[in-house]
């Protein structure tokens, strides 16, 4: 019997802003706007918040047209961005941020993917500090939130949404690292930061042997890679699709494999409160799928998409959710969701998708089709070993004694 528990302690997304209960940072905004108007050499007429969370507040600056200011501000309305960070709420709070801003920088000269330009950052967080906490100017990206106006969408202008999606996923695999991990100033591959590093770096050590979307090269992982961190661009008169103008928040960002970058986007995963939703949905997931697959010209990596995406089991979803998706504020719930999955995986319980429990899959030919649904019923079932593959199975003493090692990792 499929079992539903709930975690002891409230969880937090990685990246997400989604709190009104935190205490705001106290902050010197005089301060702020005479650090910023030095910088750029431009009169800064004000600082504004725009959101506080969990690990951020967001403030928007306006400046006083001048040409002194980047190209990028001024066609931003002459207003950029002052992101701060909760250093208290943000372990390694400065080396993410580096990583994010070296990832910015990253991307910006190795793909055409819209992503902000960096001005300025002062991450000090001592009392040298004369703004009150560290910060980072960027760039303010044009448009709104997917995930405001998602659901307002046609279903054409849905899948040309997802359309200029894939294309990001796709520029995202081009970008190849031979370690797991997040870039640093010099553009290399440092450490991961995250609770479940060393966890995390074993698992994938373990891997050398199986699937190919498993191993080296690495692609880049945006690591919350949904609706709240997608900028578009409407049309006046909605005639049009909205078009894609910024990829934002990449403080989590970092190289991982293919298995883990190939995934439908959450706001096409079914959930079984929105059963309304279930049939445009799999037309929706069966678009994208074809989106990334013709965009590929490689049938090797055509090939790659395909098992990635049909291969989907809990053993690997819920590794990534257990030990790379998900932080928590203490210890103890992370151990906990760390015990979770194992014990669905020792039972058999887990899912590949959990938001409906009745789902079925999609699975794809070669050709990038989609397969019927009697013949879904008819393929054979996949395994939910950590180390199995179906062109390597493992018997069943290596698979347990895998499963006693990560044991033993957690409770370390």
């Amino acid at each position: 019997m499929l079992r539903q528990r709930s975690p002891p302690t409230p969880v937090l997304t990685i990246g997400s802003d989604d709190s009104d209960e935190l205490p705001e940072l106290q902050l010197n905004l005089e301060n702020l706007v005479k650090r910023a108007s030095h910088h750029f050499n431009a009169k800064c007429l004000g600082a504004t918040k725009l959101t506080c969370g969990t690990y951020h507040e967001i403030y928007v600056l306006e400046f006083s047209d001048d040409p002194n200011l980047p190209a990028s501000l001024l066609q931003s309305g002459s207003c950029c961005i002052a992101r701060f960070v909760r250093n208290d709420a943000e372990p390694h709070f400065a080396e993410k941020e580096i990583s994010a801003i070296a990832t910015l920088k990253y991307l910006t000269a190795s793909t055409s993917i819209p992503v902000p330009e960096v001005y300025y950052h002062d991450l000090d967080d001592s009392d040298n500090n004369d703004v009150g906490a560290p910060f980072v100017l960027m760039e303010r990206m044009p448009g709104r939130h997917l995930y405001n106006f998602w659901d307002t969408l046609s279903l054409d202008h849905k899948k040309a949404v997802l359309t200029q999606i894939a294309s990001v996923i796709l520029q995202f695999a081009s970008l190849r690292f031979d370690a797991i991990g997040c870039l640093t100033e010099g553009g290399t591959i440092g450490p991961l930061y995250h609770p479940f590093a060393e966890e995390i770096d074993w698992f994938f050590v373990q891997q050398a042997d199986c699937a190919p979307y498993l191993v080296p090269p690495f692609a880049m992982i945006h690591a919350n890679f949904n609706a709240q961190n997608m900028m578009f661009v409407e049309s006046a008169d909605g005639s049009e699709p909205p078009k894609l103008t910024g990829i934002i928040d990449f403080e989590n960002a970092y190289s991982g494999p293919l298995y883990n970058l190939y995934e439908y986007p959450i706001f096409i995963q079914d959930v079984d409160w929105s059963q309304n939703l279930y049939a445009e949905n799999a037309i929706l997931r069966t678009h994208f799928v074809r989106s990334i697959y013709d965009q590929l010209l490689d049938p090797l990596a055509q090939a790659t998409l395909i098992a990635c995406t049909n291969e989907k089991s809990h053993a690997l979803n819920g590794f990534k959710m257990a030990f790379m998706s998900v932080e928590s504020p203490d210890d103890g719930t992370r151990v906990y969701l760390a015990e979770d999955y194992l014990d669905d995986l020792r039972d058999g319980t887990g899912l590949a998708y959990t938001g409906r429990m009745d789902y079925i899959p999609e699975l794809y030919t070669l050709e990038g089709e989609l397969l019927p649904n009697d013949a879904i019923e008819q393929a054979p079932e996949k395994s939910e070993s950590v180390l199995r593959s179906d062109e390597a199975p493992a018997d069943e003493d290596e698979e347990k004694g895998t499963e006693e090692e990560l044991d033993g990792e957690v409770r370390k």
